[in-house]
């Protein structure tokens, strides 16, 4: 059964989240550049919003065009209701390869498949000497 509802999934380049649990975005973009020197790593955002109907598990998964998925353990859990906020943190190392890339948001949901909440594309570029 569905227990959640998305109202918004972005990328961005900073987020905080305040003890009131207000999250504050800034830089959104849907583009990133991985840099070809380790020590340039940079880290970057994954914010969402649901409505939760009930407690509830939603997770990230991240994929490339070619179906390799990303490792990550990208998930949160609820209890009450109504609406949440949260951001994922992600560094641009992850991604190894330049291309295409999804990105979904799930809610988890025991003894079946995980449910699609929201789900978008973002391009990964290699950067420059």
């Amino acid at each position: 059964m569905v227990k959640a509802k998305a109202l918004a999934f972005l990328l961005c380049e900073n987020a905080t989240k305040g003890r009131d649990g207000k999250v504050t975005l800034h830089g959104l973009f849907d583009r990133i550049i991985i840099p070809r020197n380790p020590r340039d790593d940079k880290l970057f955002f994954v914010y969402y919003k649901i409505v939760a109907k009930g407690p509830c598990t939603v997770s990230l998964k991240v994929r490339h065009s070619s179906g390799q998925e990303i490792p990550g353990n990208w998930r949160d859990s609820f209890s009450h209701l109504g609406p949440v906020q949260s951001i994922w943190a992600l560094v641009a190392s992850l991604f190894k390869r330049p291309g295409n890339y999804a990105l979904e948001l799930r809610q988890e949901m025991k003894g079946s498949k995980p449910f699609s909440l929201a789900s978008m594309l973002f391009v990964v570029d290699q950067g420059g000497e």
